[in-house]
């Protein structure tokens, strides 16, 4: 009976320039297993090994020690012809750099791998062709590689890899060169593989926007595997509530992922997840280019290279300039509540004020001022939008749960309940839209807060 498992490394180590004294450790005791039809990220810093890894999985580099077993195929006990022939059935590789043919057209860096399988041309041309027009490039056919966009490229090294039908597809870096709309089209066909046609595929990247295509996350650090996550990062909507936990599951496993680094470094790392999550939170009905355009200038308003002011005209701005295309007045009411997430959110990250005592030491912030300034926020929120406000007993409870949630004791959707629980049954009594806004607005505070340095 076939084995489920695709891929399987035991003990791996690699080590660059062995015995010189540039040697470098890449790979550190690597045990790994992927099953069939899954599509598995491997994720880390640049200079963690991820690479390394893909190279030594596909046979292009040997490992010092371990075991690469491939469709229960031991790779280092194949010989050199049994390895060349496994190889080009068996393995599709992807790479960041293309590397195509440039004297090659199209249609023959496509074929290439046919001719090592002997098929006759026409047969070959044929396939190529068809794979070409499934991509959208068969009019390119016929020329050179370099008349072409880096994402028309990719899209060929794509073709290249799956011309053979391999049940495996490695793809180091695939849109490292690529813009944000070409990476989205060159992933959504790689998942496309994966869902539509059963092929196995594992992409290494250093980019956490690509998280959310994989059914598994395999987290690198050091040469070393350092944690596994299995589809908590995918971006689903939950059935309760319609609460989304996406984003701020996104960066959880981002920041485990960095924790070597520091705050500074994880901050800049995550602001795209900052800058989406604000424009989920605060956009609706706007097409993905006005979208964009708030979410670019979001980021640079939370690494403080752009003013209120100036954000604000980027909002109330025409689309056609450059802008949002935001009325006046929704433009100044969203950068007045972007603002205060801010302020607080500084605030919240704070461990001491910046006056000193009688004895020139920095007065400590308490838990307590904390707990109020975030608690005045949040029922500032709810009168703004002229939701039904806790009475007192209430707002006991209502500040536990949310000083708990603060502190990650417990999730969005526990805290949600806990809000939204009649009081008799020991929850906060709120009414649901309140406990809906109140929850929704822990999430972006949360997220606000992630890689701020104390």
């Amino acid at each position: 009976m076939e084995s489920r498992v695709a891929i399987r490394t035991e003990k791996l180590n690699f080590i660059y320039n062995k015995g010189q004294d540039n040697e470098f450790q890449a790979l550190v005791n690597v045990d790994l297993e992927i099953r069939r039809e899954e599509f598995v990220i491997i994720f880390g810093p640049s200079g963690c090994g991820k690479s390394t890894l893909l190279h030594v999985i596909a046979g292009l580099e040997k490992p010092n020690r371990g075991k690469v077993i491939i469709n229960d195929k031991d790779l280092l006990k194949l010989d050199k012809n049994e390895f060349a022939n496994f190889h080009r059935r068996q393995i599709g590789i992807i790479y960041q750099a293309y590397n195509l043919i440039h004297t090659l057209t199209v249609l023959n860096n496509v074929a290439l791998p046919q001719i090592f399988l002997s098929v006759d041309r026409g047969e070959r041309e044929k396939k190529s062709l068809e794979l070409l027009s499934r991509f959208a490039i068969e009019k390119h056919a016929r020329n050179l590689p370099t008349e072409l966009s880096g994402g028309q490229q990719q899209r060929i090294g794509i073709a290249r890899a799956i011309i053979n039908d391999p049940d495996i597809i490695l793809a180091d870096e695939p849109v490292g060169n690529l813009d944000s709309a070409t990476a989205k089209n060159v992933l959504d066909i790689l998942k496309d593989l994966n869902k539509k046609e059963k092929k196995t595929v594992i992409l290494v990247t250093h980019n956490p926007e690509n998280l959310s295509y994989g059914d598994r996350v395999i987290y690198m650090k050091d040469g070393m595997i350092t944690k596994e996550t299995a589809k908590h990062y995918k971006i689903t909507v939950t059935k309760e509530k319609g609460a989304q936990e996406a984003p701020m599951t996104q960066l959880e496993q981002v920041m485990q992922a960095y924790q070597g680094l520091k705050s500074e470094q994880i901050n800049i790392l995550i602001m795209p997840f900052k800058a989406t999550a604000f424009a989920h939170h605060f956009l609706s009905k706007r097409n993905l280019d006005e979208t964009k355009i708030f979410e670019d200038n979001m980021q640079r308003r939370l690494m403080k290279q752009m003013d209120s002011e100036d954000f604000f005209k980027i909002l109330n701005r025409p689309f056609q300039q450059g802008g949002v295309g935001l009325d006046k007045r929704t433009a100044e009411k969203i950068v007045s509540r972007i603002n205060k997430i801010i302020i607080l959110a500084y605030f919240l990250a704070k461990k001491y004020r910046q006056r000193k005592d009688s004895d020139g030491k920095h007065i400590k912030i308490t838990e307590e001022e904390k707990a109020k300034k975030l608690m005045s926020y949040l029922l500032y929120i709810c009168q703004e939008k002229e939701l039904a406000l806790p009475e007192r007993k209430e707002k006991e409870r209502l500040e536990v749960a949310v000083l708990d949630r603060l502190a990650n004791q417990i999730t969005k959707s526990e805290l949600f309940k806990q809000l939204d629980l009649p009081y008799k049954e020991g929850g906060a009594g709120l009414h649901a839209k309140t406990a809906r806004a109140i929850t929704e607005e822990m999430e972006l505070m949360l997220i606000t807060l992630y890689g701020i340095k104390p």
